[in-house]
Protein backbone atom coordinates (compact mmCIF):
# COMPACT_ATOMS: atom_id res chain seq x y z
CA UNK A 1 0.00 0.00 0.00
CA UNK A 2 1.40 3.40 -0.93
CA UNK A 3 1.98 5.72 1.98
CA UNK A 4 1.91 9.50 1.98
CA UNK A 5 5.38 11.13 1.85
CA UNK A 6 4.13 13.29 4.69
CA UNK A 7 3.62 10.16 6.79
CA UNK A 8 7.00 8.83 5.69
CA UNK A 9 8.57 12.02 7.00
CA UNK A 10 7.22 11.10 10.40
CA UNK A 11 9.05 7.73 10.25
CA UNK A 12 12.31 9.35 9.13
CA UNK A 13 12.63 11.55 12.15
CA UNK A 14 16.31 10.88 12.82
CA UNK A 15 17.26 12.04 9.34
CA UNK A 16 15.19 15.20 9.61
CA UNK A 17 15.93 16.12 13.24
CA UNK A 18 18.97 18.16 12.30
CA UNK A 19 16.84 20.41 10.09
CA UNK A 20 15.88 23.13 12.47
CA UNK A 21 12.47 24.68 11.95
CA UNK A 22 13.27 28.02 13.54
CA UNK A 23 15.70 29.04 10.80
CA UNK A 24 13.04 28.43 8.13
CA UNK A 25 10.36 30.28 10.06
CA UNK A 26 12.54 33.30 10.70
CA UNK A 27 13.73 33.54 7.13
CA UNK A 28 10.29 33.20 5.51
CA UNK A 29 8.90 36.45 4.14
CA UNK A 30 5.10 36.84 3.83
CA UNK A 31 5.27 38.40 0.37
CA UNK A 32 7.63 35.78 -1.09
CA UNK A 33 6.59 32.62 -2.86
CA UNK A 34 6.17 29.61 -0.58
CA UNK A 35 9.31 27.54 -0.06
CA UNK A 36 9.53 24.40 -2.16
CA UNK A 37 10.14 21.08 -0.39
CA UNK A 38 12.42 22.78 2.12
CA UNK A 39 10.74 22.07 5.44
CA UNK A 40 10.71 18.74 7.24
CA UNK A 41 9.12 18.65 10.72
CA UNK A 42 11.31 16.92 13.28
CA UNK A 43 10.30 14.61 16.13
CA UNK A 44 9.62 17.47 18.55
CA UNK A 45 7.35 19.22 16.05
CA UNK A 46 5.28 16.09 15.48
CA UNK A 47 5.00 15.51 19.22
CA UNK A 48 3.65 19.04 19.58
CA UNK A 49 1.25 18.44 16.70
CA UNK A 50 -0.20 15.43 18.53
CA UNK A 51 -0.86 17.56 21.60
CA UNK A 52 -2.92 20.06 19.61
CA UNK A 53 -4.52 17.48 17.32
CA UNK A 54 -5.90 15.66 20.37
CA UNK A 55 -7.85 18.80 21.29
CA UNK A 56 -11.14 19.67 19.63
CA UNK A 57 -11.74 23.15 18.13
CA UNK A 58 -14.11 25.44 20.00
CA UNK A 59 -16.47 26.90 17.37
CA UNK A 60 -18.11 30.28 17.91
CA UNK A 61 -21.32 31.84 16.69
CA UNK A 62 -21.59 35.05 14.74
CA UNK A 63 -23.54 36.53 17.65
CA UNK A 64 -20.68 35.81 20.07
CA UNK A 65 -18.18 37.53 17.80
CA UNK A 66 -20.47 40.51 17.39
CA UNK A 67 -20.95 40.84 21.17
CA UNK A 68 -17.20 41.11 21.72
CA UNK A 69 -16.92 43.64 18.92
CA UNK A 70 -19.73 45.84 20.25
CA UNK A 71 -18.66 45.65 23.91
CA UNK A 72 -14.90 45.52 23.60
CA UNK A 73 -12.72 46.64 26.51
CA UNK A 74 -9.21 45.73 27.61
CA UNK A 75 -10.32 42.61 29.48
CA UNK A 76 -12.31 41.26 26.51
CA UNK A 77 -9.54 42.22 24.07
CA UNK A 78 -7.00 40.15 26.01
CA UNK A 79 -9.46 37.26 26.37
CA UNK A 80 -9.93 37.34 22.60
CA UNK A 81 -6.17 37.39 22.01
CA UNK A 82 -5.59 34.36 24.22
CA UNK A 83 -8.51 32.47 22.70
CA UNK A 84 -7.20 33.11 19.19
CA UNK A 85 -3.57 32.20 20.05
CA UNK A 86 -4.68 28.86 21.54
CA UNK A 87 -7.50 28.07 19.10
CA UNK A 88 -5.69 28.68 15.82
CA UNK A 89 -2.97 26.03 16.45
CA UNK A 90 -5.68 23.46 17.23
CA UNK A 91 -7.49 24.16 13.96
CA UNK A 92 -4.24 24.18 11.99
CA UNK A 93 -3.12 20.91 13.61
CA UNK A 94 -6.26 19.15 12.35
CA UNK A 95 -5.53 20.36 8.81
CA UNK A 96 -1.86 19.31 8.99
CA UNK A 97 -2.88 15.80 10.04
CA UNK A 98 -5.25 15.57 7.07
CA UNK A 99 -2.40 16.57 4.75
CA UNK A 100 -0.29 13.81 6.31
CA UNK A 101 -3.05 11.30 5.51
CA UNK A 102 -3.15 12.17 1.80
CA UNK A 103 -2.06 9.45 -0.67
CA UNK A 104 1.41 9.67 -2.17
CA UNK A 105 0.40 11.00 -5.60
CA UNK A 106 -1.40 13.99 -4.06
CA UNK A 107 0.88 14.80 -1.13
CA UNK A 108 4.06 14.66 -3.23
CA UNK A 109 2.84 17.42 -5.53
CA UNK A 110 5.00 20.53 -4.90
CA UNK A 111 2.00 22.88 -4.66
CA UNK A 112 0.26 20.69 -2.08
CA UNK A 113 3.57 20.32 -0.24
CA UNK A 114 3.98 24.11 -0.19
CA UNK A 115 0.60 24.54 1.51
CA UNK A 116 1.56 21.86 4.02
CA UNK A 117 4.77 23.74 4.81
CA UNK A 118 2.89 27.03 5.19
CA UNK A 119 0.55 25.38 7.69
CA UNK A 120 3.49 24.01 9.68
CA UNK A 121 5.11 27.43 9.80
CA UNK A 122 1.89 29.09 10.98
CA UNK A 123 1.36 26.33 13.57
CA UNK A 124 4.85 26.78 15.04
CA UNK A 125 4.74 30.57 14.89
CA UNK A 126 1.38 30.98 16.64
CA UNK A 127 1.63 28.19 19.24
CA UNK A 128 4.88 29.71 20.55
CA UNK A 129 3.21 33.04 21.38
CA UNK A 130 3.12 33.25 25.21
CA UNK A 131 0.07 34.31 27.20
CA UNK A 132 -0.95 37.85 26.32
CA UNK A 133 -1.45 40.06 29.38
CA UNK A 134 -1.08 43.63 28.08
CA UNK A 135 -2.13 45.73 25.12
CA UNK A 136 1.52 46.05 24.13
CA UNK A 137 1.83 42.27 23.89
CA UNK A 138 -1.39 42.22 21.88
CA UNK A 139 0.17 44.66 19.40
CA UNK A 140 2.95 42.17 18.72
CA UNK A 141 0.42 39.34 18.39
CA UNK A 142 -1.57 41.36 15.86
CA UNK A 143 1.58 41.63 13.75
CA UNK A 144 1.92 37.84 13.80
CA UNK A 145 -1.72 37.46 12.70
CA UNK A 146 -1.41 40.04 9.92
CA UNK A 147 1.72 38.39 8.54
CA UNK A 148 0.08 34.96 8.61
CA UNK A 149 -3.00 36.25 6.79
CA UNK A 150 -0.78 37.80 4.15
CA UNK A 151 1.39 34.70 3.74
CA UNK A 152 -1.64 32.43 3.28
CA UNK A 153 -3.10 34.37 0.35
CA UNK A 154 -1.32 31.84 -1.87
CA UNK A 155 -3.19 28.85 -0.39
CA UNK A 156 -6.20 28.74 -2.75
CA UNK A 157 -4.16 29.03 -5.99
CA UNK A 158 -1.61 26.51 -4.69
CA UNK A 159 -4.28 23.97 -3.75
CA UNK A 160 -6.01 24.40 -7.11
CA UNK A 161 -2.76 24.02 -9.05
CA UNK A 162 -1.85 20.96 -7.04
CA UNK A 163 -5.18 19.25 -7.64
CA UNK A 164 -5.00 20.14 -11.34
CA UNK A 165 -1.58 18.57 -11.73
CA UNK A 166 -2.54 15.42 -9.82
CA UNK A 167 -5.38 14.67 -12.29
CA UNK A 168 -7.41 12.56 -9.86
CA UNK A 169 -9.27 10.82 -12.69
CA UNK A 170 -6.03 9.01 -13.63
CA UNK A 171 -5.31 8.00 -10.03
CA UNK A 172 -8.83 7.14 -8.90
CA UNK A 173 -7.55 3.82 -7.54
CA UNK A 174 -5.66 5.81 -4.88
CA UNK A 175 -8.22 8.44 -3.88
CA UNK A 176 -11.88 8.69 -4.79
CA UNK A 177 -13.40 11.88 -6.10
CA UNK A 178 -15.72 12.09 -3.08
CA UNK A 179 -12.77 11.90 -0.66
CA UNK A 180 -10.93 14.60 -2.58
CA UNK A 181 -13.97 16.87 -2.54
CA UNK A 182 -14.45 16.30 1.19
CA UNK A 183 -10.79 17.10 1.82
CA UNK A 184 -10.91 20.31 -0.23
CA UNK A 185 -14.19 21.50 1.31
CA UNK A 186 -12.94 20.87 4.85
CA UNK A 187 -9.61 22.58 4.08
CA UNK A 188 -11.24 25.67 2.61
CA UNK A 189 -13.86 25.86 5.35
CA UNK A 190 -11.13 25.63 7.99
CA UNK A 191 -9.24 28.35 6.16
CA UNK A 192 -12.29 30.62 6.30
CA UNK A 193 -12.74 29.93 10.02
CA UNK A 194 -9.13 30.83 10.81
CA UNK A 195 -9.27 34.00 8.75
CA UNK A 196 -12.53 35.07 10.43
CA UNK A 197 -10.99 34.59 13.89
CA UNK A 198 -7.78 36.41 12.97
CA UNK A 199 -9.53 39.27 11.17
CA UNK A 200 -12.08 39.65 13.96
CA UNK A 201 -9.31 40.02 16.52
CA UNK A 202 -7.61 42.61 14.31
CA UNK A 203 -10.94 44.48 14.27
CA UNK A 204 -11.10 44.39 18.08
CA UNK A 205 -7.54 45.73 18.11
CA UNK A 206 -8.59 48.53 15.73
CA UNK A 207 -6.28 47.31 12.98
CA UNK A 208 -9.03 47.02 10.35
CA UNK A 209 -12.71 47.70 9.74
CA UNK A 210 -15.38 45.27 10.88
CA UNK A 211 -15.96 42.20 8.73
CA UNK A 212 -19.57 42.04 10.00
CA UNK A 213 -22.12 44.49 8.65
CA UNK A 214 -25.86 45.04 8.61
CA UNK A 215 -26.74 43.73 5.16
CA UNK A 216 -29.82 44.34 3.03
CA UNK A 217 -30.69 41.45 0.75
CA UNK A 218 -31.81 43.89 -1.96
CA UNK A 219 -28.77 46.17 -1.66
CA UNK A 220 -26.41 43.19 -1.76
CA UNK A 221 -28.20 41.81 -4.84
CA UNK A 222 -28.22 45.14 -6.71
CA UNK A 223 -24.54 45.71 -5.98
CA UNK A 224 -23.65 42.25 -7.26
CA UNK A 225 -25.80 42.77 -10.38
CA UNK A 226 -23.89 45.93 -11.24
CA UNK A 227 -20.52 44.27 -10.66
CA UNK A 228 -21.44 41.14 -12.61
CA UNK A 229 -22.76 43.19 -15.55
CA UNK A 230 -19.71 45.46 -15.61
CA UNK A 231 -17.33 42.51 -15.60
CA UNK A 232 -19.36 40.67 -18.25
CA UNK A 233 -19.19 43.71 -20.54
CA UNK A 234 -15.43 43.92 -20.08
CA UNK A 235 -15.01 40.25 -20.87
CA UNK A 236 -17.20 39.81 -23.94
CA UNK A 237 -18.97 43.06 -24.88
CA UNK A 238 -22.14 41.18 -25.91
CA UNK A 239 -25.66 42.33 -25.13
CA UNK A 240 -26.51 41.47 -21.54
CA UNK A 241 -29.79 40.03 -20.24
CA UNK A 242 -32.18 42.11 -18.18
CA UNK A 243 -32.10 41.26 -14.49
CA UNK A 244 -35.25 41.80 -12.45
CA UNK A 245 -35.27 41.79 -8.64
CA UNK A 246 -38.52 40.91 -6.91
CA UNK A 247 -39.67 40.00 -3.43
CA UNK A 248 -39.21 41.53 0.00
CA UNK A 249 -36.03 43.10 1.34
CA UNK A 250 -34.56 41.67 4.55
CA UNK A 251 -31.89 43.13 6.82
CA UNK A 252 -29.48 40.76 8.55
CA UNK A 253 -25.99 40.94 10.06
CA UNK A 254 -23.44 38.84 8.23
CA UNK A 255 -19.90 38.70 6.84
CA UNK A 256 -20.39 41.07 3.91
CA UNK A 257 -17.57 39.58 1.85
CA UNK A 258 -19.11 36.11 2.07
CA UNK A 259 -22.65 36.92 0.98
CA UNK A 260 -21.49 39.25 -1.79
CA UNK A 261 -19.14 36.59 -3.15
CA UNK A 262 -21.92 34.00 -3.22
CA UNK A 263 -24.51 36.17 -5.00
CA UNK A 264 -21.95 37.62 -7.40
CA UNK A 265 -20.75 34.17 -8.51
CA UNK A 266 -24.26 32.86 -9.12
CA UNK A 267 -25.25 35.96 -11.08
CA UNK A 268 -22.05 35.84 -13.14
CA UNK A 269 -22.75 32.26 -14.13
CA UNK A 270 -26.29 33.08 -15.21
CA UNK A 271 -25.16 36.12 -17.23
CA UNK A 272 -22.32 34.20 -18.88
CA UNK A 273 -24.50 31.30 -19.95
CA UNK A 274 -27.17 33.66 -21.25
CA UNK A 275 -24.77 35.76 -23.35
CA UNK A 276 -23.29 32.58 -24.83
CA UNK A 277 -26.79 31.65 -25.96
CA UNK A 278 -28.87 34.69 -26.89
CA UNK A 279 -28.26 37.50 -24.43
CA UNK A 280 -31.96 38.36 -24.61
CA UNK A 281 -33.47 36.32 -21.80
CA UNK A 282 -34.46 37.77 -18.47
CA UNK A 283 -32.82 36.72 -15.21
CA UNK A 284 -35.05 36.92 -12.15
CA UNK A 285 -33.78 37.28 -8.59
CA UNK A 286 -36.38 36.55 -5.92
CA UNK A 287 -35.83 37.63 -2.32
CA UNK A 288 -37.67 36.43 0.76
CA UNK A 289 -37.10 35.38 4.36
CA UNK A 290 -38.57 33.46 7.25
CA UNK A 291 -37.95 33.59 10.98
CA UNK A 292 -34.53 31.95 10.76
CA UNK A 293 -33.19 32.44 7.22
CA UNK A 294 -32.71 34.89 4.37
CA UNK A 295 -33.43 33.28 1.00
CA UNK A 296 -32.36 34.11 -2.55
CA UNK A 297 -33.39 32.49 -5.82
CA UNK A 298 -31.65 33.27 -9.11
CA UNK A 299 -33.53 31.97 -12.16
CA UNK A 300 -32.41 32.06 -15.77
CA UNK A 301 -33.57 30.64 -19.11
CA UNK A 302 -30.10 30.07 -20.49
CA UNK A 303 -30.47 26.50 -21.64
CA UNK A 304 -29.70 24.71 -18.39
CA UNK A 305 -26.92 22.18 -17.86
CA UNK A 306 -26.40 18.61 -18.97
CA UNK A 307 -26.36 15.75 -16.50
CA UNK A 308 -22.57 15.47 -16.82
CA UNK A 309 -22.05 19.15 -16.01
CA UNK A 310 -24.34 18.89 -13.01
CA UNK A 311 -22.40 15.89 -11.71
CA UNK A 312 -19.14 17.87 -11.86
CA UNK A 313 -20.60 21.20 -10.76
CA UNK A 314 -19.19 21.16 -7.22
CA UNK A 315 -16.26 18.80 -7.72
CA UNK A 316 -12.62 19.84 -7.51
CA UNK A 317 -11.56 16.69 -9.38
CA UNK A 318 -12.64 18.24 -12.69
CA UNK A 319 -9.01 19.32 -13.02
CA UNK A 320 -9.49 21.31 -16.25
CA UNK A 321 -11.57 23.92 -14.40
CA UNK A 322 -8.51 25.41 -12.65
CA UNK A 323 -6.34 26.08 -15.71
CA UNK A 324 -6.30 29.87 -15.16
CA UNK A 325 -4.99 29.48 -11.61
CA UNK A 326 -1.50 29.43 -13.12
CA UNK A 327 -1.99 33.09 -14.02
CA UNK A 328 -2.38 34.33 -10.45
CA UNK A 329 -0.27 34.06 -7.31
CA UNK A 330 -2.70 35.13 -4.59
CA UNK A 331 -6.45 34.90 -4.02
CA UNK A 332 -8.51 36.03 -1.05
CA UNK A 333 -11.85 35.00 -2.64
CA UNK A 334 -13.59 38.36 -2.36
CA UNK A 335 -15.74 40.21 -4.88
CA UNK A 336 -13.43 43.22 -5.14
CA UNK A 337 -10.71 41.02 -6.64
CA UNK A 338 -12.81 40.64 -9.79
CA UNK A 339 -12.26 44.32 -10.58
CA UNK A 340 -8.82 43.41 -11.88
CA UNK A 341 -9.31 39.69 -12.65
CA UNK A 342 -10.57 39.38 -16.21
CA UNK A 343 -10.33 35.57 -16.26
CA UNK A 344 -12.45 32.72 -14.93
CA UNK A 345 -10.72 30.81 -12.16
CA UNK A 346 -13.13 27.88 -11.92
CA UNK A 347 -13.47 27.93 -8.15
CA UNK A 348 -16.41 30.35 -7.83
CA UNK A 349 -19.23 27.83 -7.30
CA UNK A 350 -17.39 25.42 -4.97
CA UNK A 351 -16.05 28.34 -2.93
CA UNK A 352 -19.53 29.90 -2.75
CA UNK A 353 -20.93 26.74 -1.24
CA UNK A 354 -18.07 26.59 1.28
CA UNK A 355 -18.86 30.18 2.31
CA UNK A 356 -22.56 29.39 2.67
CA UNK A 357 -21.98 26.22 4.68
CA UNK A 358 -19.51 27.90 7.05
CA UNK A 359 -22.39 29.42 9.05
CA UNK A 360 -24.63 26.40 8.27
CA UNK A 361 -26.39 27.88 5.25
CA UNK A 362 -26.51 26.15 1.88
CA UNK A 363 -26.72 26.48 -1.89
CA UNK A 364 -28.78 24.24 -4.16
CA UNK A 365 -28.89 24.34 -7.94
CA UNK A 366 -31.65 22.78 -10.04
CA UNK A 367 -31.22 22.73 -13.79
CA UNK A 368 -33.57 21.76 -16.61
CA UNK A 369 -31.35 20.82 -19.54
CA UNK A 370 -32.53 22.72 -22.59
CA UNK A 371 -34.39 25.39 -20.65
CA UNK A 372 -32.71 27.04 -17.64
CA UNK A 373 -31.34 26.91 -14.12
CA UNK A 374 -32.53 27.94 -10.66
CA UNK A 375 -30.04 28.59 -7.85
CA UNK A 376 -31.30 28.71 -4.25
CA UNK A 377 -29.30 30.28 -1.42
CA UNK A 378 -30.21 30.00 2.25
CA UNK A 379 -28.36 32.22 4.75
CA UNK A 380 -29.06 31.96 8.53
CA UNK A 381 -30.10 35.37 9.85
CA UNK A 382 -30.04 34.94 13.65
CA UNK A 383 -26.29 34.47 14.14
CA UNK A 384 -26.82 31.59 16.57
CA UNK A 385 -25.29 28.78 14.50
CA UNK A 386 -21.83 27.54 15.42
CA UNK A 387 -19.12 27.64 12.79
CA UNK A 388 -19.29 24.54 10.60
CA UNK A 389 -15.78 23.18 10.94
CA UNK A 390 -14.75 19.55 10.50
CA UNK A 391 -13.34 17.84 13.59
CA UNK A 392 -13.15 14.21 12.51
CA UNK A 393 -10.57 12.92 10.06
CA UNK A 394 -11.96 12.66 6.54
CA UNK A 395 -9.10 10.51 5.28
CA UNK A 396 -8.92 7.96 8.10
CA UNK A 397 -9.50 4.43 6.87
CA UNK A 398 -9.98 3.55 3.19
CA UNK A 399 -9.77 6.55 0.87
CA UNK A 400 -11.64 4.89 -1.94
Amino acid sequence: MLRSPLSLKRTSLVLSACRCYSNVALSYQPHSSPPSNSFHPNFYSNKQLDIYFDQQPTPLTLRQLLFYERHCNTERLLKSANYVRTELPIRIAHRIREFQNLPFIVASNPHISNVYELYWQAFERIRKVPEITTRQENEAFCQVLAESLDAHLVVIPELARGISECDIEKFSSMMSRDKLDQFMNATLRSRISRRVLAEHHLVLSKKKKSIFNLCSSRVVTEKCIELAKAHAMQNNGHALPDIKVEGEDTEFTYVTDHIEYIIYQLLSNSIRHDTHRTGKNEIRVTLCSNETDVLFRISDKSGGMSKQKMENLWSYSNYNRFGNMNKIQQLEAKVNEHEHLMIRLGIGLPMSRVYAEYWNGDINIVSMDGYGTDAYVRIPRLGTNNENISTGSILDGPIM
